[in-house]
Formats: C-alpha cells, sequence, structure tokens
C-alpha cells in the first residue's frame, strides 16, 4: 500500500522525534484525521508522544508535533478526533510553563492589517498569500478578526517572504507584522448566524437549505463529494447532521451547525447555522 506524502512525512517525523521535536508542514481537518488513523496503525503507543498544534488553541489547520520522551508532560489526555481540544489544551499549557519548547516549533504568526476602507473576507486574504506562489501547505489558519484585519500562522521558513512581499490584498494595500501570541491565547472566529428549517436533519436536506438549490441537486451535491461533513466527503445523503458538526459547501462556505432552536407549525426544524466569516 502507497502511503500518502502526509503519513510518510509524520512517520519520519516520528523517526527523528527520539531525540529532538520534529514537526510536520501544516494540515487540514481531513488530513489530520488520515494521519491519526495511520500513526495509530503503523506506531501505536508511540502517537503519545505527538500533537497537533496550529500556533494556537483553536487552530483547525495543524502541524503534528512529535517530542522526545524527556519534553513530554507528566500527564496529557488521550488524542479524541477530530477536534482533539483537549489534549491541545493541555499541550498548550505545557507549551507556556516550557518556552524552550515552543522556540523547537517552527510556527510564525503574522497579523495583516487592511487600510479599513474595504472588507476583506478570508478568501481575499488567501488569495492574497497564495497569490505570491506560497504552497497551501506552509500555511496554516487564517483567522480573520475584523472587515480588515486577520491573524495568519505560517512556516517560519516562509514568514520572512509574506512580511517583505505581500503589500496588496485585491487594491487594498495592506501591513504586515509579526506577532507572538501565548500559547494559551485561543483563535478568534467570526460568525454570521442564521436559522434553517428543514423537515429532518438529513444532510441533502441542510444543504438544500443553505445553498436554496432542489433536493435532487443537493443529493447530487454530496455524490459529487462537493460537501464536507466534519471533514469528511465520503458520507452518504441521508446521513444525519448534529449539533456541532462543520459543513463544508464548494462554493458557498463553511457552516457550523447548532441546536435546534424548535418547531414550524407545519413541523419542521428550525436549526441554527453559523457561517465562518
Amino acid at each position: 500500500m502507497n502511503l500518502s506524502v502526509n503519513v510518510s512525512r509524520a512517520l519520519e517525523m516520528y523517526r527523528q522525534s527520539e531525540y529532538a521535536v520534529a514537526v510536520t508542514d501544516f494540515l487540514s481537518p481531513g488530513e489530520k484525521i488520515e494521519v491519526y488513523n495511520e500513526l495509530i496503525a503503523r506506531i501505536g503507543n508511540g502517537i503519545s508522544r505527538c500533537f497537533f498544534w496550529g500556533g494556537s488553541r483553536g487552530a483547525e489547520r495543524c502541524t503534528t508535533v512529535f517530542l522526545p520522551e524527556w519534553y513530554m508532560p507528566e500527564e496529557a489526555p488521550v488524542h479524541k478526533m477530530p477536534s482533539d481540544s483537549e489534549r491541545t489544551d493541555a499541550f498548550s499549557a505545557h507549551l507556556a510553563s516550557h518556552p524552550e519548547i515552543l522556540e523547537e516549533i517552527p510556527i510564525t504568526a503574522i497579523k495583516i492589517r487592511g487600510s479599513g476602507f474595504k472588507t476583506l473576507s478570508h478568501r481575499d486574504f488567501m488569495g492574497g498569500i497564495l497569490s505570491l506562489g506560497i504552497d497551501r501547505s506552509v500555511v496554516g489558519d487564517i483567522a480573520v478578526v475584523s472587515e480588515s484585519e486577520a491573524i495568519v500562522y505560517v512556516a517560519n521558513r516562509i514568514a520572512p517572504y509574506i512580511c517583505t512581499e505581500l503589500t496588496k490584498i485585491g487594491r487594498d494595500g495592506v501591513k504586515t507584522e509579526i506577532w507572538n501570541p501565548d500559547p494559551t491565547f485561543v483563535i478568534p472566529r467570526r460568525f454570521e448566524e442564521s436559522v434553517i428549517t428543514v423537515a429532518s436533519p438529513r444532510l441533502d436536506g441542510i444543504v438544500k437549505a443553505i445553498t436554496g438549490k432542489s433536493r435532487e441537486t443537493a443529493a447530487e451535491m454530496v455524490r459529487a463529494g462537493l460537501v464536507e461533513l466534519s471533514y469528511k466527503s465520503d458520507i452518504p445523503v441521508s446521513a444525519e447532521v448534529r449539533d456541532g458538526d462543520v459543513l463544508s459547501i464548494r462554493g458557498f462556505g463553511k457552516y457550523m451547525l447548532g441546536e435546534v432552536s424548535g418547531q414550524t407549525k407545519s413541523g419542521r426544524l428550525r436549526i441554527i447555522c453559523k457561517k465562518y466569516l
């Protein structure tokens, strides 16, 4: 069986971490799950020496960090995918009390500020960065913190280039600066909240309500792999969407589904839907 590039790289970093901190490039949430599953199958308990880290708590795109035994905390929560948030939070505290470990993790946070006269979206910031010819694997989360400002986490080796070359996003002039957040900092998220009504929490019905497409078109989008539910695309159209699930629809954005907030007079469910901004 041929291993993916991400899995091969993670296994290589695991072997190197016996004597030093070893870190992969950034992984998407789906790639993170793939790497985790393969590590469990191939190194077993060795996975206890790794955690997923994107530069701050709450990061979705993360590197895989492997620590030698002498850098490990005495206790740490076990992995609980897909978010693994409890383990990440524990290691953020460990990094805060051991800055010498943090210095060996090659992630830099950069603040990008626009002029304030133009609204910049996540897509705008990402497009501006990738237009410099930068590979997505060296770019982590892009957290939009206001209508004209974002925090982006990148590999150390690419940070100076971004700070020098990123002077415009679209037609808006931008300024960049290196930022050093405390490891316990939580990445802020901005959402646009709405309420959708559906007959049931089936995936195709949820996609229909969000996109405005027909039920048949929504189902076809799911079958074509244009929809990810909690970072998985190989899912049946009848899958049940639950509170806290993350839904990505190509061309329509990314959403966090909330709880059922009630019913209409006709018995349809009202579900809170938060679109990532």
